[in-house]
This record gives structure tokens, sequence and C-alpha cells, in this order.
């Protein structure tokens, strides 16, 4: 039986992320789950090697590691002694000696996924939500105010009126739509993990929906968030020209 195709996806993703690092533990190097190191722990670090935490050098002549994915440098950045390499980058050549300074949260790549996870923004998804709620809400209010005045000039009873108007508020107002729509999206973040993609907020999903045009850095390093578009000829123009305007009149000498 295949065990990983049996687990949930979730956990199958958990399972593949999971690091191990070679540890300094009763002066013994042994292999330990990387969630159980803590600053101050011996660490060492060798070709292949995820580092697992934020650490500085102590001992060993160099490493290099890719820190692409943290940093967006393409090429392995050379350590030597005394100074840091962090959660999440890959060692490349070397062996090294390292000191636990950071773990989890406190790591700079936890710190970056704080910020990112912090960004206050609403989404687009959101604001549509609310803005359904609200109209919703406001007909419902309107129709009960109409419904009630219209009763009390035909000297109907006011008990009976105001309990048609609760009625009327309560089947109005869409108390269980964002109940419903969190669990239609909680069902796209699973169909999501069983292709290896992790969703860390929901709405997210509907964002990445209504994508037309999508530009990605093949670095994936972290950016403004701002694009921008310059002339198409530009690119040919720091070529030949040096910039766009050499190049109009590189062009029209020519």
């Amino acid at each position: 039986m295949n065990t990983a195709a049996a687990l949930p996806p979730l956990d199958a993703l958990r399972g593949s992320l999971a690091q191990e690092a070679q540890a300094l533990r009763d002066g013994k190097w042994q292999t330990a789950p990387a969630a159980t190191l803590v600053p101050g722990d011996v660490v060492r670090l060798r070709l292949g090697n995820v580092v697992p935490a934020d650490v500085r050098l102590i001992e060993g002549e160099y490493v290099d590691v890719d820190q692409s994915a943290l940093t967006g440098e393409s090429l392995p950045v050379t350590k030597k002694v005394g100074e840091d390499a962090y959660s999440g980058s890959i060692v490349k050549k070397g062996v090294m000696t390292t000191l636990v300074t950071a773990t989890g949260s406190q790591t700079f790549f936890g710190r970056t996924a704080g910020l990112v996870q912090s960004a206050g923004a609403k989404s687009h998804f959101e604001e549509a939500n609310n803005r359904i709620g609200n109209f919703l809400i406001i007909l419902a209010v309107a129709l009960a105010v109409v419904t009630i005045a219209v009763q009390l000039r035909h000297g109907d009873d006011f008990l009976r009126i105001g309990q048609f108007a609760l009625l009327l508020l309560v089947a109005a107002i869409p108390v269980a739509m964002p109940a419903v729509l969190s669990m239609t999206m909680a069902m796209g973040a699973r169909a999501l993990a069983a292709e290896q993609a992790i969703v860390s907020r929901l709405e997210a999903i509907e964002e990445l929906a209504g994508i037309d045009i999508l530009f990605s850095d093949k670095r994936g390093m972290l950016t403004q968030n701002k694009l921008t578009l310059r002339h198409p000829a530009s690119a040919m123009a720091s070529i030949l020209c040096g910039d766009i305007d050499s190049f109009m009149r590189c062009v029209s000498w020519k």
C-alpha cells in the first residue's frame, strides 16, 4: 500500500517539507528534526543541506549558499566564518560548523512571512461580499419600515406587525453567506493542496482566479509590488544606442 497516497493532502505536504539537521547533542553528532533546534545549538552544514534555521558560521573554510528564494540573488553566495546563513537557503558547496541564532518566526524567512501575513489590504472578494451584504441589509430594513408603516396605517395589530418585520429581517439578511463562501473556498484550497500548492489565505484563491495577466520574476525576489512598462523598443535601444532618445536619433539618422 502506498502510505503517501493514503495521507490527506495537507499531511502529505507537511511530510515533504520536513527537514532534519546534523546537530551536536551530548558531545556527538546526531540527526535531529529541524523543529527541535533552539538558539545555541551547534549544527553542521554540508553539500545539499537546507539550512534549518538562521545560523552563524563558526568553524570551517567556507560554504556556497543558494539563497535566491530569500534575496533573489541568482548565484550562490560564499559565506565564511563570522557570517550568517539564513533558514531555507541551500548549501551548494563546502562544509562548516554553525551556531543557531534564530528559529521559527524569528528567522529572516519567518519575519518576511510575518510581514506578508500582516498585510491589511482587503481582497476584491471580501469587498464584494461586504457590498452584497450591506445592500441586502439596507433593502431588508427599508422593506421592514415600509411594511410597518403600511400595516399601521391599516390599523393592524402592532405585535403581529413586529413579528412579520422580524421574520423579514431574519430571512433577508445573509447571515450564513460568509460561512458558505468560506466552506466553498476551503474545498478549493484542499484541491490545490492535492496539487502541491499551499494556500495561506482563502481569499487568495478568488484573487488568483480573477487574474488576466500574471507577471512573474523567475528569481522570486521580493519587490515593491509596482510594475513599470517602458517603450517596447527601449531594450533594443539600450543595446544599440544606449537609451531610447539615442535610439530614435540613430534610427532617424539611418
